[in-house]
Formats: structure tokens, sequence, C-alpha cells
């Protein structure tokens, strides 16, 4: 079954990278003779689907507008997210990753593995389910929720109702809940076949503890009450652990390398190095004498990391900009971005979500540990050293005696910093839903008018003519999703 299991990841993840990733991790491709493809298969299957469209896509997008990365003054591959005017057709490829070769794929796994008692699998899925609805739905708004993945072979619901990302919201709360109560660290579980913890079920139901709080917290400004009830539910619940992310692993053999690697060193782009420093981080960094600098960007040949701002391409006061470095996966002349993992969850962004919900009275413990912790997990990550040194420096340190609201501003600030090239879209929803970063800028490129921001993505084409009941307009990029602030 290794054997098995290594093959398709490998031929899953070669056609993303030579094909441009349209359904191609969908094992069951015709419905009505579908394959009887085990759980064991399934699973790795729907997890390369699900981190081949946080790792690539999304990277990109959210590196460009959470200000961590801009398009190169040199290239052109991604001016127009730097000018904040994306067509349709550039979120095609992302809404088939999460819709059909992650969510469908999961919901194989759960059916699956509900008939053959492999209760762990059906756990493991449908926490990733909610992971991915909650991704879709951040991103994109009113998307299919109740009525997707519905159905067989023979009754499959084919145009499935879009529904309110309040509902949606209610509906991810009850997958993690359920989901939960599968956990039993004592029943046979997956090994290697689960790529991102090897079936440790432990590590998963802290996963799903951290999965919960984070969607209870992206509620906190729309909707306290609610927040409050789903975060209050945690208390006493352990959460992701220092050195345990949630993460998938790649090595340097072709398709199975990082995969926006393997998109920016392919033979499209042919190692073309289109993402470079923005000043906006480069600067944060620099003021704050913060060491991480060097783990997210390469310096240039005087040995410093130089950034431009923000989509100043066309008129740019130096063409001489630091690239991401690998371990963010974004350098393209650097083989070892291959290496870089793609991280769903992290062990500092569990510490930083968890220091916001003491600050809102919400969880108890000790914010300001829990604000050092999320530092100190982000430096031993990337193997940097001067933790303590950084968070001693005024400019860094905990806000102990300040107000509510500056606290969770040092707590979003520094979770952004610690999600530099790593967690980019994650970082960007953050920011849509708090406000910080407050020093992010409007990008030079902008031609979507003064004051405007990307908010939203735009609904392929392809979903609006396809499915009746899609929404009969888009949105504007500028617009907002629900939660945001």
């Amino acid at each position: 079954m290794k054997t098995n299991i290594k093959s398709l990841i490998l031929l899953s993840t070669f056609l993303f990278s030579s094909a441009g990733c349209k359904k191609l991790l969908d094992v069951n491709t015709d419905p009505n003779n579908a394959l009887d493809v085990p759980v064991e298969v399934l699973l790795p299957s729907a997890e390369t689907g699900l981190t081949f469209a946080v790792g690539n896509t999304l990277t990109i997008d959210g590196g460009i507008w959470s200000q961590y990365w801009t398009q190169n003054p040199t290239s052109s591959q991604y001016k127009t997210l730097d000018q904040y005017a994306p067509a349709q057709g550039d979120f095609g490829n992302v809404w088939l990753n999460i819709e059909v070769d992650a969510l469908e794929n999961f919901q194989k796994v759960i059916d699956k593995g509900n008939a053959t008692n492999k209760k762990q699998y059906v756990a493991i899925a449908m926490l990733l389910k909610a992971y991915a609805f909650q991704l879709s739905t951040d991103l994109w708004g009113d998307v299919p929720f109740s009525e997707a993945l519905q159905g067989d072979a023979t009754t499959q619901i084919l145009n499935p109702k879009y529904d309110s990302q309040s509902d949606i919201y209610n509906g991810l709360v009850k997958l993690v809940d359920d989901a939960i109560k599968l956990i039993n660290p004592d029943e046979p579980a997956p090994g290697n076949d689960d790529l991102i913890y090897q079936g440790d079920m432990e590590k998963w139901l802290r996963f799903a503890n951290t999965l919960k709080l984070r969607i209870g917290l992206r509620l906190a400004k729309k909707d306290a009450a609610r927040a409050a009830t789903i975060v209050k539910s945690l208390a006493g619940a352990d959460f992701i652990q220092p050195g345990e992310p949630a993460l998938q692993n790649f090595n340097s053999t072709g398709g199975q390398q990082n995969p926006l690697y393997g998109a920016i060193a392919g033979t499209v782009l042919n190692t073309t190095q289109n993402l470079v420093a923005s000043s906006t981080a480069v600067d944060f960094f620099n003021v704050n004498n913060d060491p991480r600098l060097f783990a997210f960007y390469d310096p240039i040949n005087t040995g410093n990391v130089v950034g431009i701002p923000q989509g100043s391409f066309n008129a740019p006061p130096t063409t001489t900009v630091s690239p991401p470095s690998a371990a963010t996966s974004g350098n393209a002349k650097d083989a070892n971005s291959a290496l870089a993992p793609v991280k769903l969850m992290t062990d500092y962004e569990a510490s930083f979500l968890q220091a916001e919900a003491v600050v809102r009275g919400w969880l108890s413990g000790d914010a300001e540990e829990l604000y050092n912790a999320g530092i100190t997990n982000s430096f031993d990550a990337y193997h940097v050293d001067g933790a303590s040194d950084y968070m001693t420096q005024p400019s860094v340190a905990f806000p102990a005696g300040g107000s509510s609201e500056e606290k969770i501003k040092a707590i979003i600030t520094q979770k952004w910093a610690a999600m530099c090239g790593n967690q980019t879209i994650e970082a960007w929803s953050e920011w849509r839903r708090t406000g910080y970063p407050s020093f992010f800028v409007i990008s030079k490129g902008s031609i979507i008018g003064a004051g405007r921001w990307p908010g939203i993505f735009l609904y392929p084409s392809s979903e609006l003519t396809r499915n009746p009941n899609a929404p009969k307009a888009n949105h504007f990029v500028y617009d907002k999703v629900w939660w945001a602030n």
C-alpha cells in the first residue's frame, strides 16, 4: 500500500505542476463508473489537494496582499495582483483545488470510512473538510455548503445552493465538534498515509481545538456573543503544541516539490523571479531589529535585505531587490525552495490565538506568556536565535498595561510577522478581520480607486455560468466578506 500511496502522490503532484491543476486529484472522475479506492489512498490525495491550493495560488495571493512580497520590476507575472485587479479566471483553478481536489475527496474518505468502520480516517477528513470550507467561505463569501458534496453517483446534487457565511460558520463548528467525538487514540488510525500527522490522533485533537478557536475568533468583531460562546466551549482544551505544526513536507524529486516552487521553477515560468521583498515587511523587520528578516528573505550582494514599495514595479527605487528565501518556497533560483513545507496551522498561530482569547476574557491564561510563546515558536521554527532579546524591545514587548485593543493589535501584528511567507493567506484574513497590521500601504500599482483594498476573491466565471444557484452577478474585489472589519 505504501508504494501505491507514494505513486499516487507523485503522479498527482506531477500532473498539478505540468497541467494547470484542474481536478487532477479527484480519483473518482467518472461518477457513473467510480473506482473502489480505499481510504488509505483517498486521504493522502485529498490532503495533497488541500496543501496544493494553500501552498501555490493562495501563498502567492496572500504573500502579495499581506505585503510580504511584491512584483519584481524586471518581470510581470503578478502585476494584476499588485494592481488589485485580478480577473475572474485567475481564481478558477484554486476554486477547483479546494472544492474538488480537496473537499470532494475528503467527503469520499468520510463516506468510505463510515462504510468500513475506519472512524479515525473519518475524523481527520471531517476536520480538514471544515478547514477547507472555512478557507473557501473566507475567500469568496457565500459558497455552496449545506448541499455541497451531497448524494452519490446517481443522486448527486450537481447545482448546490449557496449558503450565507453566517450559516456556514454554524456548520463549521458542528463539523469540528462531530469530528472530536470520533477521535480515539486507542482505535486503529492511519500511518504514513496521513501526510500531516501520520495518524497521531492526539495531535489531531489539538488541531481540532485550535481550528475551532480560529473559527470562533474570526467572528469576534462581527458577532462577539457568538464568538465568545464558541471560544468558551474550549475551556481546558489543549491546542497545537510547540514543534507540532500541521504541515505537509515535500522533497526535491520532480512532482514531489513544494507546489509554489514547482510552479515558479517549472517550464512555464522557467525560474523567473517574479516575487520580491515588499518594503512594508522589510521595514518592519528592520525597525524592530528582527533577525527573522534573513530567514524570510535572501540578502543581495551587499549583504542587506532590500525591499521596494508595494506595487512600485513601474517606478521602483531599485531593481536590485531581495527575493523570498528558500524557507518560504518563493526563491525560484534556489532549488532548496522545493523542500519548504506547506503549513496549514502552526504552533505560533495557536499561541497567538490563545493570547487573543485571553485578552477578550474568553479563555483563562496569561496573555503575555502566550504572546511571547508565539514569538518564540516562530523563531524556533526557522532556527533563529535571539527571541528573548527581540521581545525585550519596547516596540515589541507585550503592552501589559495597555488597553485590550492595544494588546490585540500587538498580538495580530506579531502573528503577521510570524506568518511571513508561510501562512500568507491566513495573515491576509486576519488583516481583513482586525485591520492589523495598521501600517499597510495602498499599492502604488492599484487601479481600483483611491482608498480601496482587495477584500474578497472573485467567483470564477466557470462557476457563475455552470451553477444556476450561483450569484447572478459577481462582487467587486474591494468588497468585504461578512465578518470583515
